[in-house]
């Protein structure tokens, strides 16, 4: 049954990807960096013999859905399929910029159109569900998982990229770029940080207690229902009466914009998923093996150190990681308040109509979030004993 399942998920990705080659436009050509462009289908863009390369790759993914069943091989090379049309993608996207803006005006911008997006959406599709098949073998997972991505950074790396406007956008700005990307790393980590310093003990607490359990999880939920900017704007006032009230906070950076509220705002929406699984983690544990282990003489302190947490463990870290990816696109918000991070570039090509700056801004947090969920993912694997299945959600 989950074998069929995933079988459709590659079949849908192949027939969105296919989709997006005849029905949308895959370039868009600009005569500058804000006027309104064309839409180009892929074969007005790319030469007729690198037009046939991706319905290919398409159609030899459509073979192995029909006889992959469980072929080991067969599904490997159904990834790799996927991550060669991944890399051609962009690849024939930065060549074919190349050609046009040679050919014309040098203040002409070439997008990535719809098309194109959706084509990598799609290979993306069927890389997860030929890495779902190929669970049981690491080196072939991280193989079909790694070597598209691979290509294409050697790509960008030989300026085979370059004319393609959000290269422009990036290679204008690289230096902030590297710096938003320390701030926006930075911030979402140490509110991570903050919220499992808080949170483990309170969700330690809660599962105690039932009234502390009914307190923080009515707190954690309702910061929850709070919308990001909301929740930044309600701790500005505050803050800034602080700092001007206590000179110290003021001499400490403290104030109301800037990283403080944007921490606290981000620390407190971590909470809630941390303190859930906390919570939920030391509830799942047999209370037999509580009983032997105070039948065993030990303390609650060790019952907690030394065997709840580490039955617990996988489920804590499962929370963690939700917080951790969710931190990750909230920060986003942040720069609004003055706290930097990609959401600079996100809220600048908003206020300059330039779609290429956005996602100079929201592509590196979609990869960011990603990159966190496997890592933690990973983590969790690694962590969980072996027969339990806690800490996969």
């Amino acid at each position: 049954m989950r074998q069929a399942q995933l079988d459709k998920v590659t079949l849908l990705g192949t027939l969105l990807g296919l989709a997006s080659f005849f029905f949308l436009g895959y370039l868009t050509y600009r005569p500058n960096r804000l006027a309104s462009g064309s839409s180009l289908p892929v074969w007005e863009a790319v030469s007729p013999l690198e037009t046939a390369i991706l319905p290919g790759l398409w159609a030899l993914i459509l073979l192995f859905v029909f006889l992959k069943g469980n072929n080991k091989g067969l599904n490997f090379f159904s990834g790799i399929a996927a991550g060669a049309i991944f890399f051609t993608d962009f690849w024939l996207a930065g060549i074919s910029a190349g050609k046009m803006v040679a050919a014309g005006d040098q203040i002409a911008r070439v997008s990535l159109g719809a098309g194109a997006w959706l084509t990598a959406l799609s290979a993306y599709i069927v890389l997860f569900a030929s890495r779902r098949h190929l669970a049981e073998s690491k080196f072939l997972k991280l193989t079909v998982s790694i070597w598209g991505p691979f290509m294409l950074l050697l790509a960008a790396a030989g300026g085979h990229l370059n004319e393609l406007s959000i290269t422009k956008e990036f290679l204008a700005r690289e230096e902030r770029f590297i710096f938003e990307f320390f701030q926006h790393i930075t911030l979402s980590g140490l509110a991570v940080g903050a919220g499992v310093f808080t949170g483990v003990p309170l969700g330690i607490w809660a599962f105690r207690s039932r009234l502390a359990e009914k307190v923080f999880f009515f707190f954690a939920n309702t910061v929850q229902t709070i919308p990001s900017l909301a929740l930044f704007g309600l701790l500005i006032a505050p803050l800034s009466l602080l700092s001007e009230k206590i000179p110290f906070l003021r001499q400490a950076g403290v104030k109301g914009i800037g990283w403080t509220p944007a921490l606290i705002a981000l620390a407190l929406y971590s909470l809630l998923p941390i303190i859930r699984n906390v919570y939920t983690g030391l509830k799942i544990i047999d209370p037999g093996v509580i009983d032997a282990g105070m039948g065993m003489g030990m303390s609650r302190l060790q019952l907690l150190l030394k065997v709840e947490t580490p039955l617990a463990l996988p489920v804590i870290l499962s929370g963690i990681r939700t917080a951790a990816v969710q931190s990750i696109g909230n920060t986003t918000v942040a720069a609004l308040i003055g706290a930097g991070g990609f959401g600079t570039f996100v809220f600048q090509g908003l206020g300059q109509a330039a779609p290429d700056l956005i996602l100079l801004g929201a592509i590196p947090v979609i990869l960011m979030a990603l990159a966190a969920d496997i890592l933690m993912q990973g983590l969790i694997s690694l962590l969980t004993p072996k027969g339990f299945s806690g800490g996969q959600r």
